[in-house]
């Protein structure tokens, strides 16, 4: 949901969204939120058992503020151009490769807890393959609705109003590094 939540809000603020943009963007968060489970499951035990159990702490200590970090930062950059009011070509693309990656690794950091917590159950590797592919997928899914649904939300505010909703893009990318962190830390 947080992947869609952000697609919706790039679809929003931006000025132009191509299919081939709302496909990379889904592609993007679909593929991160299956792979991080699958770190979590292989990797982070792996190197737990060459460096200690620090490394598995490690991971449940910080990712959260590492998605809050990363989140805040793209979210506030949004907010800052909104209030400048920069030109388009100032403007923050959420499609663009870079941007791409910071937001699919803060949407999905706290799936590799997720796959850690899976390493709990006694799931065979046909069932595991199967949990990591609905993951990937059912993101895909939801992120390419969000940003389809969000370029129709834009183009219905139209251009006037193009400053407020990246306004509001970014309140909902700090919101939800927000949401994660509190979420983490509550727990």
């Amino acid at each position: 949901m947080d992947a869609m939540a952000v697609s919706i809000s790039s679809g929003i603020s931006s000025s132009r969204v191509r299919l081939w943009d709302a496909v990379k963007m889904a592609l993007f968060f679909g593929a991160f939120q299956a792979f991080m489970p699958i770190i979590g499951y292989y990797i982070i035990p792996l190197l737990s058992a060459v460096f200690g159990s620090g490394v598995e702490t490690f991971v449940n200590n910080f990712d959260h503020w590492i998605a809050f970090v990363l989140l805040a930062f793209i979210g506030g950059k949004m907010i800052i151009e909104a209030i400048k009011n920069e030109p388009e070509d100032g403007h923050t693309n959420p499609f663009a490769l870079g941007t791409l990656i910071v937001m699919s690794i803060a949407t999905s950091i706290d799936a590799l807890a997720t796959g850690i917590v899976f390493r709990g159950f006694n799931l065979d590797a046909g069932a595991r393959t199967f949990v990591f592919l609905a993951i990937g997928i059912t993101t895909f899914i939801l992120s390419l609705l969000g940003v389809l649904l969000g370029k129709k939300l834009g183009k219905t505010i139209g251009a006037k109003f193009r400053r407020w909703a990246v306004l509001g893009g970014g309140i909902v990318l700090v919101g939800l590094g927000v949401k994660i962190l509190i979420e983490h830390l509550i727990a």
